[in-house]
């Protein structure tokens, strides 16, 4: 199918604002319809691209989204899992408006509902139509729909220091950016002893530090500069501050930033201690998903069942997850004692890994590109705790094949 990369500006001079709307077409038709809509509502800031919908799932997975984004999606065999598939390439807060062949209403609410599509239409269209419902969304804004798998704050807690929390949090959020494809921020609280840029070889700054200590100069740049880049996908923000001068962790500064951060990824992740007491509880509520990581010792199952108990004062919309780490460690608890003691089976279990843990910390790599244990614990946290549609391992390589075949045909186009 060709390739129409068409890019419209006023009188046919070459585009040089940035865009803001990009449409991808499959027929001439179609592309014909959008020209028209795109030449009426934003001709200088607008991108019209002809390609199918496999190729335009390919430009979008090596592309950053403008923040409009027009997509045809008709003859697709599963229409739902063709728009799960685009919600999880673009950023949560990238307004994306469909076109396709399905004109019953539940397949609608669906879509907008449930997917959080800013607007959809099939066909068969019209320039009155696309103007109508488009036009408006584009020009007007339009209140934001929230997907299940976008924006979600999932809060990491270690039972007590040491039992592995940090490290099962930078494998998290590695494996949800890069495996899963998601957008994904990492948050690190701890200003005195931050681990999470060493165990992803990134560096700190002081960014996170000013907004805690001047929570009035929280703004997109401010925010923008602090972010440290892991990968394209996966963001960090840390700070280290200096010995014996902690800064208060103000509840309202705390909740306020990750509300202002997790329009722009699909996933923002973090650790807090829940001796934080007030700060914690706080911080919980904004909170999707809670994890909670233990290790085999009577201290830890004490703890847990502790904070277990104190969980109620705040609303959460799921169970938290139990993670038994360092399981099999000499010295600690049987499987049988935990069982007992909790009253419960732990949801994930990841086995005493010391060696591969010590070496993935000097390296900076994380564990799951070394471990198959500590990676099918890692998926299984994605899947049951995050609620992630995963494929078959090893489909990603499959898909990255795929990838690499279809990026290499567009080329030669």
């Amino acid at each position: 199918m060709a390739d129409n990369n068409a890019q419209f500006s006023a009188g046919g001079e070459e585009q040089k604002r940035p865009v803001r709307v990009l449409a991808i077409a499959q027929d001439m038709e179609t592309e014909e319809i959008l020209s028209d809509f795109l030449n009426t509502v934003c001709p200088e800031e607008s991108q019209l691209l002809r390609m199918s919908v496999d190729q335009a799932r390919n430009y979008l997975s090596h592309k950053d989204s403008p923040p409009y984004v027009i997509l045809d999606i008709c003859g697709s065999a599963d229409p739902l899992a063709t728009v799960r598939t685009f919600k999880g390439l673009v950023p949560p807060d990238v307004k994306m408006m469909l076109i396709g062949d399905r004109g019953d209403v539940n397949f609608y609410r669906s879509v907008t509902h449930g997917y959080g599509v800013s607007e959809y239409l099939y066909r068969p269209l019209n320039r009155n139509l696309v103007v109508r419902f488009f036009g408006d969304v584009i020009l007007h804004g339009q209140k934001s729909l929230s997907s299940p798998e976008g924006g979600s704050f999932v809060m990491l807690t270690g039972i007590r220091n040491g039992v592995g929390a940090s490290t099962l949090l930078a494998n998290l959020g590695w494996y949800v950016a890069e495996e899963v494809r998601r957008h994904t921020l990492l948050v690190d609280f701890n200003l005195q002893s931050s681990r999470l840029g060493i165990l992803l070889n990134a560096e700190d700054n002081y960014g996170l530090q000013v907004v805690i200590d001047e929570p009035d100069r929280m703004d997109d740049l401010l925010v923008e500069r602090s972010l440290q880049p892991v990968s394209d996908r996966l963001k960090l923000l840390s700070s280290l501050g200096n010995i014996g001068q902690r800064s208060p962790l103000p509840a309202a500064t705390l909740g306020a930033l990750i509300d202002f951060v997790r329009g722009q990824f699909h996933f923002v992740m973090t650790e807090m201690d829940w001796s934080e007491g007030e700060i914690y509880f706080s911080l919980l509520e904004h909170a999707r998903s809670l994890v909670l990581v233990l290790d085999p010792t009577l201290v830890s199952v004490r703890d847990t069942l502790r904070l277990l108990a104190a969980l109620p004062r705040v609303r959460l919309s799921a169970m938290p997850i139990l993670v038994l780490n360092q399981y099999g460690r000499p010295g600690t608890l049987s499987m049988e004692e935990i069982r007992k003691s909790l009253n419960a089976e732990p949801d994930i279990v990841i086995p005493y890994l010391p060696k591969e843990c010590g070496e993935a910390e000097i390296n900076g790599v994380p564990i799951i590109k070394t471990s198959k244990q500590y990676r099918a614990a890692i998926r299984k946290l994605a899947s049951d705790g995050l609620s992630l549609h995963l494929g078959a391992e090893g489909s990603g390589d499959a898909t990255n094949w795929l990838n690499r075949v279809l990026k290499g045909n567009l080329r030669r186009r």
